[in-house]
């Protein structure tokens, strides 16, 4: 594929709109300079021609329904006059509006890794990096347009008795911000909207073992660590979260995870206080990431301070510090992904937003020599160290170890064409229920699989009742979910139609509906009395 640089994409866009403008002159339309409203009441077609006659106005819109008025070009000289005519309500501005194309955050630029051409961040979700990487913090909101999330569990709940592993629960959803933020970071799509992680497009798998409020237990982190090491397919696991005292549990957790071949990034937390003392900063065996205050993604410094006081390319004022520190990376004012209901984009600043920078160059690496035990493992951890940059300032770091500075420009990566793809519905079964009155409900349970024909986990489908109204599950690890009717009724029948598929990453293709049964069309299916 053509490989294009930032600077030739804003070069396609200033074209492309030099193309439209032309073509616009050529069509003999002008552009609008103000937006007219009239007085309530008036007919809109009539005053707009009166007062393009007695001002000279050429008009280019009118609108009836979104507002009672139209859009004109107003000569020179006429504006005023224009403004104070008593069929005029009010005349404003037309403003230039864009769409809001994809920005690259500065940890991302600072890390290097827009000047990396091998990894092909050109605004254009066609490649995206072939890993897997476990973000284990409040989930990752499973619905945003700009992550890959193909999977998730809920440790924060209990699993009951004997059971290994943690609770389905909501898939490792985000219902606080943390964890989606931590996941654009390491993978946003470079898709041309929103922002670009430093692994564009890995697949994501949320391993909620924080709660709400952005708090948890040694015990479901552990039990997250486990549920990846059993996954047995997930090269790199980012634990942006930590607090005081050692914990051994900790220790064998990732030593563990690293004997099997899985990469451990770790935050050195934010207590201006030594790492030795921070759990799971202290591990050894995982690359623990303190922050670098930078503004503007470049080096030199000087850059005024944004979303937060700091010196700009120099050791930021909250981050842990000390012998544990393996490699330093963007922490203040990062740019990245919010939950959708909460702006869908967000900056802010932590050894949390330092780690996934990290987590994301192990990504990187992993996808062009997968780690398969702890050797592997240090091969990468050696390469991220070693190839990071001292050119940065040390000045205020309360240590007397200065830290390599990710450098990701030289990191090669595996990268997969990027399909789209699809659910659909492959099976609606329904049961009829009559109760002693006669009254009819029913229950349907809908099959989901995707183009592949693999079950589909974790999709939200959505449906209506012709009686009882709409109604909506979610499919467990078995692609089924049941949605019942909710009501009874008198009528001599009952149906239920399909509306929608919702799964991150995939698009709800009702065309491929089918019923392996034969018992419906794939999409609506009924019950008689």
């Amino acid at each position: 594929m053509k490989r294009l640089s930032l600077i030739l994409i804003l070069a396609a866009i200033i074209l492309s709109t030099m193309v439209v403008s032309v073509s616009a002159q050529s069509n003999n339309r002008a552009v609008a300079t103000h937006i007219v409203i009239f007085r309530a009441g008036a007919d809109v077609r009539a005053t707009a021609s009166a007062l393009a006659t007695t001002h000279g106005l050429q008009v280019t819109n009118l609108y009836r329904y979104a507002l009672n008025g139209m859009a004109a070009v107003v000569p020179a000289g006429r504006l005023r006059a224009l403004q104070n005519d008593p069929r005029v309500a009010t005349v404003e501005e037309n403003m230039v509006v864009s769409i809001q194309v994809q920005s690259v955050p500065t940890g991302i630029d600072r890390s290097y890794t827009t000047s990396n051409p091998l990894i092909d961040i050109d605004g254009t979700d066609d490649l995206r990096v072939d890993v897997d990487v476990a973000v284990l913090d409040t989930g990752i909101d499973r619905q945003h347009p700009d992550l890959n999330v193909v999977g998730g569990i809920d440790c924060t709940l209990r699993s009951g008795g004997f059971n290994f592993y943690c609770g389905a629960g909501n898939g490792g959803d985000d219902d606080q911000y943390h964890g989606t933020h931590v996941a654009g970071t390491i993978a946003a799509l470079d898709n041309g909207i929103g922002v670009v992680g430093i692994a564009p497009g890995a697949r994501l798998w949320a391993v909620k073992v924080l709660n709400s409020q952005g708090s948890g237990y040694t015990s479901g982190i552990i039990a997250g660590i486990d549920w990846v090491i059993a996954q047995g397919t997930i090269e790199v696991i980012n634990m942006s979260l930590g607090g005081s005292g050692i914990s051994t549990a900790y220790q064998t957790a990732i030593d563990n995870a690293v004997a099997n071949g899985v990469v451990v990034v770790v935050a050195a937390g934010n207590s201006s206080a030594d790492a030795s003392n921070y759990s799971p900063a202290f591990v050894p065996s995982a690359i623990t990431v303190s922050a670098l205050a930078d503004f503007n993604g470049l080096p030199g410094g000087g850059a005024a301070s944004t979303c937060r006081s700091d010196v700009d390319d120099s050791f930021a004022d909250f981050s842990n510090y000390g012998n544990p520190i393996d490699v330093i990376a963007p922490g203040v004012c990062i740019l990245s992904t919010y939950p959708i209901e909460q702006g869908e984009y967000a900056s802010i600043s932590g050894t949390s937003m330092a780690s996934p920078h990290v987590a994301g160059a192990a990504a990187l690496l992993a996808s062009v020599n997968n780690p398969n035990n702890a050797a592997d493992v240090a091969n990468i951890r050696n390469q991220i160290v070693n190839s990071g940059t001292m050119d940065w300032n040390n000045a205020d770091d309360r240590d007397s170890t200065k830290e390599p500075l990710l450098y990701t420009r030289n990191f090669g990566a595996t990268l997969i064409p990027y399909v789209v793809r699809t659910v659909r519905v492959d099976d609606l079964d329904a049961v009829r229920t009559l109760n002693r009155k006669g009254s009819l409900s029913m229950s349907v349970t809908i099959t989901v699989r995707n183009q592949d024909g693999a079950l589909a986990s974790g999709a939200v489908v959505t449906g209506t009742f012709s009686v009882g109204g709409s109604k909506s599950c979610t499919t467990g690890t078995n692609g089924t979910c049941t949605v019942t009717s909710g009501g009874s009724t008198t009528a001599s029948s009952i149906s239920y139609s399909v509306t929608g598929i919702s799964l991150s990453g995939h698009t709800y293709l009702s065309s491929a509906n089918t019923d392996v049964d034969g018992g419906s069309n794939g999409t609506t299916i009924s019950v008689n009395r």
